[in-house]
């Protein structure tokens, strides 16, 4: 496949400053490969956002995300927010360099930026699915899309802690750590769950996610059945267990995702999710932190055009 004039959305603070840092490299490699660089450093959260979403408006054909799943997430929003005002959405492409990057080894993206680059050149087009999630507090309503995970209760600590943690352990020990402080101080949260308009459950949860990718926070296998294309939406949720137990049973074993095996963990699958908490809450989307107090989480089929290997 012929590259598009790629247009590149930058987060240099993504991993800790790395990104900032090899950003001089990865231009100088680009025009050696030929390429007229057009691109935009971000400044500052949700930045990325807007210049994807004025990027579709302007009629891009190909967005390059050089950063983590945030900046991924923003640019995927940005883009989606313009569906009511262009029918031909741009290609997405990504270059990898970020803390947790789940949805570039779910698509077998390479790290290495120069491997990353020649997906973004020869790679093919696919059509991959995203989640909606509608927050809900009071009378406020706002919505956000997520390309990999979403999840509500420890996930959403996770992140908070993982966020203000310097990012040189990397990935797998920033998530894993954070895990651990996590667990010391969260509290478990009742919550009512509805799932394709049907009420499935209710009572004292650790965490409840709805995945469209298999790994999520830092290389966790939480979802071994998933498929980013398959229009439905994998809920996995712990209830009715206590921190050593979820240490043993879910966060040892998860890395194998053979913590579907434990009797407290349940699977289900579906379109639709609505989740009532008893208080407002911290929830995790694609690595960044929302909080709300009820939320629905809905699959939009084949919502993003994707490069990939």
């Amino acid at each position: 496949m012929s590259i598009n004039k790629p247009y590149f959305i930058v987060n240099p603070h993504a991993a800790h400053g790395k990104v900032g840092k090899q950003w001089p490299r990865i231009i100088h490699y680009l025009r050696t490969e030929g390429i007229a660089v057009n691109a935009d450093v971000t400044k500052s959260r949700w930045h990325a956002y807007h210049l994807a979403r004025e990027a579709a408006k302007s009629g891009a054909q190909l967005i390059v995300s050089v950063g983590g799943e945030g900046t991924f997430n923003e640019i995927i929003n940005g883009i989606l927010s313009c569906t009511t005002q262009t029918k031909l959405l741009p290609e997405v492409a990504m270059m990898p360099i970020g803390t947790g990057m789940d949805l570039a080894r779910i698509l077998k993206i390479p790290k290495d930026y120069k491997r990353a680059f020649d997906v973004v050149r020869t790679g093919r087009t696919t059509l991959m699915d995203v989640g909606k999630v509608v927050f809900r507090t009071g009378k406020r309503a706002w919505h956000r899309y997520f390309a990999n995970a979403f999840d509500v209760g420890l996930g959403g600590m996770v992140v908070r802690i993982s966020n203000n943690t310097p990012k040189n352990l990397g990935g797998f020990l920033t998530f894993l750590l954070s895990s651990l402080v996590s667990l010391v101080i969260f509290k478990r949260l009742q919550l009512k769950i509805w799932i394709d308009k049907k009420h499935t459950d209710n009572g004292l949860m650790t965490i409840l996610g709805a995945l469209n990718g298999q790994y999520f926070g830092g290389g966790m296998h939480a979802a071994p059945m998933a498929s980013p294309d398959d229009g439905v939406l994998e809920f996995i949720y712990v209830k009715d267990t206590n921190i050593f137990k979820f240490i043993v049973h879910v966060l040892a074993k998860v890395y194998t995702g053979t913590h579907l095996k434990y009797k407290n963990v349940y699977h289900c699958r579906g379109t639709e999710l609505r989740v009532e908490c008893n208080k407002i809450c911290l929830m995790d989307v694609d690595g960044e932190e929302e909080r709300a107090r009820e939320v629905t989480v809905s699959v939009v089929p084949k919502a993003i055009k994707l490069r990939v290997p």
